[in-house]
């Protein structure tokens, strides 16, 4: 009894949950296929690359934080939540699927932002499309080959039971329960995974976040974007696998001004993948900041917001002053 009781509670907050995330984006029809997508605000295009797990809510997550006259284009990628994964799966499928997408929105030369696994994709973009690319901002960005094998672990038993729907519900539902009712103790679990802090160092940090809270909501606004993690599984699974053959483009060949920022004890994206990027791109501004994964709390969180929001700035400057279709 008491597992039908859990059951049906977890199906109603997986239902209003999907209801809610449908009800906050539109599906563009682009020469490429379908693509999800949010969109906020009014001003330059600034177009924003979910991590894994993801969607366009995560990227929605920058909605004001890039200063006023910005308009954030949020999609989900292939994989995500209402984008079907179908061809996309390469990066380069993707950047060309995002070109598509940009298209068929009547936008030429946004700012592209790439989270965490998103990093690829914006790299790519930048890369082999450096006319549709007016500037690079690499946020926590995976850069070089990485193995994480939660979902693709390779064992034929194991990951069929991993990544099928009713253990994937039940761990998201779990996870909502705690984020809603013991948030503390969800926001201490969190940074225990994303960070390379230990003992003191990693409670003094999440301390800083309990007891300030800007820092507080921020960090609690970044888990519904992961979930539920079933309508985020095909496209966490394939970033999982394709992480692996990075890099896939020239870094070097990147033209446009890039802004990278990372946290110094990230566990998820080791800072050695911005220092990689960086040195490949000596003129790349680069902050470094006391941060883990989630390198917008903490902190040196203002120090982030102002970079950003200069990098933003300049770009729009410049492009103001040579006018051309956005």
């Amino acid at each position: 009894m008491l597992l039908c009781v859990a059951g049906g509670a977890v199906w109603r907050w997986k239902r209003r949950r999907l209801a809610e995330l449908s009800a906050g984006s539109e599906l563009v029809e682009t020469e490429r296929g379908v693509v999800e997508v949010a969109r906020r605000g009014s001003g330059y295009p600034v177009l924003v690359l979910h991590g894994a797990p993801g969607g366009y809510d995560q990227g929605l997550l920058l909605d004001g934080a890039l200063g006023d006259g910005i308009e954030v284009i949020a999609p989900s990628r292939p994989g995500f939540l209402r984008t079907p994964l179908d061809d996309h799966r390469s990066f380069e499928d993707q950047a060309a699927l995002l070109v598509a997408l940009l298209d068929a929105l009547d936008v030429e030369r946004p700012i592209v932002v790439g989270i965490s696994c998103g990093g690829p994709v914006a790299l790519q973009l930048a890369a082999e499309y450096p006319e549709r690319v007016a500037g690079l901002v690499l946020a926590s960005a995976i850069t070089i080959e990485i193995d994480e094998r939660t979902y693709d672990t390779g064992n034929p038993i194991l990951d069929p039971l991993l990544t099928s729907t009713p253990v994937l519900d039940i761990r998201s539902g779990l996870l909502a329960f705690f984020h809603r009712f013991t948030p503390d103790r969800f926001i201490e679990n969190m940074h225990a995974g994303l960070s390379t802090l230990e003992g003191d160092a990693l409670e003094t940090f999440v301390e800083y976040i309990q007891t300030h809270p800007a820092q507080h909501r921020r960090d609690l606004a970044f888990a519904p974007t992961i979930l539920p993690a079933s309508a985020r599984i095909d496209g966490t699974r394939n970033d999982e696998r394709w992480c692996r053959e990075l890099p896939v483009v020239d870094y070097e060949t990147i033209a446009c001004p890039v802004l990278v920022f990372h946290g110094e004890f990230d566990a998820a994206v080791p800072i050695s993948h911005a220092e990689f990027v960086v040195e490949a791109l000596p003129d790349a501004e680069f902050v470094r900041v006391d941060a883990d994964h989630l390198a917008g709390v903490g902190p040196d969180a203002d120090r982030v917001r102002r970079a950003l929001q200069s990098f933003v700035e300049s770009i729009v400057e410049d492009a103001n002053s040579t006018p051309t279709r956005r």
